[in-house]
């Protein structure tokens, strides 16, 4: 089994596509092409329950259908046995295909402290999430009872991502959450 430190979040299952026993896919990324690249998921499913395992996936064909995919793993025959595995689908980033200098994954970003431009702590990155026209930004600030907010990542809002630093800087008010 992977570690799962090592496995990401890449999107989720929908139930079945068909009676055959393929899998609808959501990916998280608008680009979920690299899905194509990996044999091996992992599921965890829904509901979530503590100490459950991600399941091992192996995966047979992949299609692209429209934004999303249709999958076929090993031992999936049915409807029955596709509606089954509905949850998050999870990825070994070890098994992921090399990025290009500046590149990263939603991942990557998750735990990074957000600050703006007049050095205020805005909070720190929880989530990416994408609303159609670009990607987002959710930030969870330091007071936990308060409710997270999205910046779009957009040029004009996020002016540095720094790995180094571990942070997010961006041109945002502190009263615009």
């Amino acid at each position: 089994m992977a570690n799962n430190q090592d496995l990401m979040e890449a999107g989720r299952t929908a139930g079945a596509y068909g009676v055959r026993g393929w899998v609808r896919v959501v990916p998280h990324a608008r680009d979920g092409e690299f899905l194509f690249e990996v044999d091996t998921w992992w599921l965890l499913p829904y509901p979530r329950k503590p100490g459950v395992t991600p399941k091992r996936l192996d995966v047979k064909e992949l299609k692209a259908h429209g934004k999303e995919f249709i999958a076929k793993f090993e031992g999936v025959d049915q409807k029955e046995a596709a509606d089954a595995l509905k949850g998050s689908l999870l990825v070994d980033r070890n098994d992921l295909p090399e990025l290009e200098e500046g590149d990263y994954y939603d991942d990557d970003l998750l735990g990074l402290t957000v600050i703006n431009q007049e050095g205020v702590v805005l909070g720190k990155v929880c989530g990416v999430a994408d609303n159609g026209a670009q990607d987002l930004l959710e930030v969870q600030p330091e007071d936990e009872k308060a409710m997270s907010f999205y910046i779009p990542m957009v040029e004009n809002y996020v002016i540095e991502i720094d790995f180094e630093e571990e942070c997010v800087k961006v041109d945002w008010s502190a009263d615009w959450n």
